[in-house]
């Protein structure tokens, strides 16, 4: 049985055998030749120095030509003013967003929250009254509350004196409303945080003044002050604070709302603070008109604006967009260096960030502008790479030529 099993195997083995000393045979003749042509070309060099400089210059003028073709990725910075605009935090530590807003007229956040007022209540309801602190806890993504000074005649002393990012949070639908001198934005939570021990910190100030507050989708932990309220019904109370410091963790995604007693103007440019890492940066609103994902419309939300790379600058106009290499993908603004509102116009981004190529166009499928860098840009100035793919253009086919002229001139003596 095993000397059958070894007869049949032996025919592997000699194919085997067989193969490989073709393939060797094979080798060592690619090697041969290989040698003999080296040996000729370096004979031939020899005997023509210049056939040697030729060759030199031809592949130096090469490589220039390339290197001024190839893309290279580069630096950019812009500003842009825009009505909308989203971006991700892209920084390792907690970072200060929004500092220093002044005599708010009326707060409002909406989404999941737990909130906890202490001080004196002044309610319709005799529950509340009687006591000296509140626990709410806003219940779904439609909860809401708001506050604002009790007496809206009077000057508001609620201030906005910090909003802190924790990494990966998303700000979406930054803007400013004019007509009701209002700020909105939502900040949206990645899945993947731990968000109890990640969470966006706002620090206000309620002043020394009474406050009233307003909460609409809400429970209360205290189950018998909950069978008491109608919880279907908004909870409105006057509030005398105890501490002035009001301190509030976003752990989930919320929206803001912070609408001035008056117009900003100057002091609206120390709202943001600069020097913010970014990702994913997009100046777009999304038109949703029905259920349907495929009926979904991008809506360009810029003003205006400018950008440059490489020595190049492109002017952006209302409505454009603006895109990376890919138009399904954002430009890789890496940093937003500064934010601020532009009276009547909307909010200002001065922005840089690194990319092979930038386009611009009213229509993100076809674009009607690119600034796009070389490998070479990266090295000389733009007029010195214009000067060499000008000249290398030119020499090179006169080069090739006169190669083939030799070439045969060699070929043709004995």
């Amino acid at each position: 049985m095993a000397s059958r099993q070894k007869a049949k195997q032996f025919p592997y083995f000699i194919k085997i055998r067989q193969w490989l000393t073709f393939l060797k045979t094979h080798l060592v003749a690619w090697f041969g030749v290989s040698i003999l042509a080296l040996k000729h070309l370096l004979r031939t060099i020899s005997n023509h120095q210049s056939l040697l400089l030729v060759l030199l210059l031809l592949l130096f003028l090469t490589l220039v030509s390339f290197a001024a073709i190839a893309p290279g990725t580069h630096t950019f910075e812009g500003n842009i003013i825009s009505q909308e605009m989203s971006f991700v935090y892209n920084g390792q530590q907690p970072k200060r967003f929004i500092e220093n807003i002044r005599s708010i007229k009326e707060l409002e956040s909406e989404g999941i929250q737990t909130l906890t007022f202490t001080g004196k209540f002044q309610s319709e309801l005799p529950q509340v009254n009687q006591l000296q602190s509140l626990t709410i806890q806003l219940k779904d993504r439609e909860s809401k509350w708001i506050i604002a000074p009790a007496n809206l005649e009077g000057t508001s002393e609620i201030d906005l004196n910090e909003l802190r990012l924790q990494p990966n949070t998303k700000v979406a639908e930054l803007n400013y409303d004019f007509y009701r001198n209002q700020l909105a934005f939502s900040l949206q939570r990645s899945p993947k945080l731990d968000l109890k021990n990640n969470a966006n910190i706002l620090k206000l100030y309620l002043g020394e003044k009474p406050i009233k507050v307003i909460v609409e989708g809400y429970e209360l932990p205290d189950s018998n002050l909950q069978n008491q309220l109608d919880n279907q019904r908004p909870l409105e109370f006057i509030l005398n604070p105890d501490n002035q410091e009001f301190n509030l963790e976003f752990t989930q995604n919320t929206n803001i709302y912070i609408t001035l007693a008056k117009p900003a103007k100057f002091e609206s440019e120390q709202w943001f603070r600069g020097k913010i890492e970014t990702k994913n940066v997009q100046f777009v609103d999304v038109d949703r008109n029905g259920s349907d994902l495929r009926d979904d419309l991008d809506v360009s939300t810029i003003v205006e604006g400018k950008i440059r790379m490489v020595g190049q600058e492109q002017e952006i106009k209302q409505n454009q967009f603006l895109m990376g290499e890919n138009p399904d993908i954002p430009l890789n603004i890496q940093l937003i260096r500064h934010l601020q509102i532009v009276p009547k116009k909307g909010i200002e981004a001065r922005f840089s960030g690194k990319t092979k190529q930038i386009q611009i166009g009213l229509d993100q499928d076809f674009p009607v502008s690119r600034i796009q860098g070389s490998w070479l840009d990266g090295v000389l100035p733009r007029d010195a790479i214009i000067a060499l793919f000008s000249f290398g253009a030119a020499t090179i086919p006169n080069l090739v030529s006169w190669l083939f002229r030799s070439s045969s001139k060699s070929a043709s003596k004995p």
